[in-house]
């Protein structure tokens, strides 16, 4: 590999004795040595990241060519590539993101705000994006691509994760380790303006909103983070009609009784005849009212035990839905698992859909954005805890808070409406 021309520009790794770290921890030989630095952002505009490495890398760039899976690749003027991998799908973010917080959560600290700050930060990351490149022994290329994507991230607000496991911030500090060093005494979580500006402006009718929330918590004694934005903006939010949240409920609510017997032991084609009794109340129509994450998961003969648990917590999400049909008089506290009987009576005696929907009174647009916000709040408070590794405050279960969370934030159409397999718990 030829060396870059680099004209009068000296490049000096950010990151001290960045190659050496990068070959102890690889260890490969130099000739066929690939490794990956990584960018993670809270950003709003996920273009904002191609943007940024393209602009810094321009100097030296041959060609940018699309990977065809939201990543692209870098071509340099002396043939070396820097593969780009981008990832925004919520899903794998939210899992990704669990592990590396229990990874950095597993070091002692001494300075337990700097820690408690840096692990917030990972939850609240995004979107990542990871570059691949070649090492070889002209240190140039090798400083150059490391402070290029260094420079990178100073402009989206990213940290970079060195292969070492090693947090740093665009400035070249070490935010993290594996061992709990630092260089930093303290650390507040920092997000993109843009993701910040992507939710509406607070109007007065939101104002008011949190401080009803904010109320309701002091009285119960459940810690807040003040600044939190509401769960949804009046502006923005576009509720659920009646029939779409009583389909969304029946459909689940089969599910969830098909997943508590199939935890007792039943049989698969013995679990049919509660999945078919719904059909029947939607006159032929369940396959419709399934996501498509449900259907995959009722074509398992044999499910997995925790797919079998993830659908049976499911019956809070029911709990939810008949509040927000007016089936209950209180959503309650989230301190207990909810009354199961409490929602199969009324489901099981049903004749077909139309007799379901005349007996339902809908909550108002009112009642359910305040819910919403309420348990944004709630989820908040039991995140913060398992961040500190203590218990739900107040009483609270965080595993029925969680799935509230998403039962509401369905409701008031978050994400655009996203279907329900989509919708985001975002705390």
């Amino acid at each position: 590999m030829s060396p870059l021309t680099l004209g009068k520009t000296m490049w000096r790794p950010v990151v001290p004795e960045v190659k050496r770290i990068i070959m102890e921890i690889e260890e490969k030989p130099m000739e066929t040595n690939q490794t990956h630095i990584t960018l993670y952002t809270l950003i709003g505009n996920f273009e904002r990241i191609q943007d940024a490495l393209t602009a810094h890398f321009a100097d030296m760039t041959e060609i940018v060519t699309d990977n065809g899976d939201g990543g692209f690749t870098i071509r340099l003027k002396d043939g070396s590539d820097i593969v780009i991998s981008v990832a925004t799908d919520r899903e794998f973010m939210n899992n990704h993101l669990v592990g590396m917080h229990n990874f950095f959560a597993q070091a002692a600290c001494e300075n337990e705000k700097l820690r408690e700050g840096v692990l917030r930060q990972i939850l609240a990351f995004n979107c990542m994006a990871s570059g691949g490149f070649g090492l070889d022994d002209n240190e140039d290329h090798t400083n150059y691509i490391v402070n290029t994507m260094f420079a990178a991230a100073k402009d989206i607000n990213a940290l970079v994760l060195m292969p070492d496991m090693r947090l740093f911030s665009a400035e070249g500090k070490l935010v993290y380790s594996a061992e709990g060093e630092s260089d930093l005494e303290d650390y507040i979580p920092i997000g993109n303006a843009d993701y910040i500006d992507s939710r509406a402006e607070e109007k007065p009718v939101d104002a008011a909103r949190r401080s009803r929330s904010i109320a309701a918590l002091e009285e119960k004694g459940v810690p807040y983070f003040p600044r939190l934005p509401v769960a949804m903006p009046e502006s923005e939010a576009q509720l659920r009609t009646p029939e779409e949240t009583a389909r969304r409920l029946l459909a689940m609510f089969g599910v969830c009784v098909y997943s508590e017997v199939r935890g007792g032991d039943e049989s698969w084609d013995g679990a049919q005849k509660y999945l078919n009794k719904i059909n029947d109340i939607l006159g032929g129509g369940l396959d419709g009212a399934l996501t498509l994450e449900e259907k995959r998961y009722l074509a398992e003969k044999e499910p997995e035990q925790r797919a079998i648990a993830k659908f049976s917590w499911r019956y809070e999400c029911c709990h939810v839905l008949m509040w927000a049909l007016g089936f209950f008089e209180e959503l309650g506290y989230p301190d207990r698992i909810c009354d199961v009987s409490r929602i199969a009576k009324p489901i099981w005696s049903l004749d077909g859909f139309a007799g379901f929907l005349e007996n339902a009174k809908p909550r108002s647009r009112e009642e359910i954005l305040d819910a919403a916000d309420m348990v944004l709040l709630y989820d908040w408070a039991c995140v913060d805890a398992r961040v500190k590794g203590n218990e739900s405050p107040a009483n609270m279960n965080g595993e029925v808070v969680v799935e509230w969370h998403h039962a509401l934030n369905w409701l008031v159409g978050t994400g655009g409406s996203a279907p329900w397999d989509d919708v985001q718990v975002d705390t």
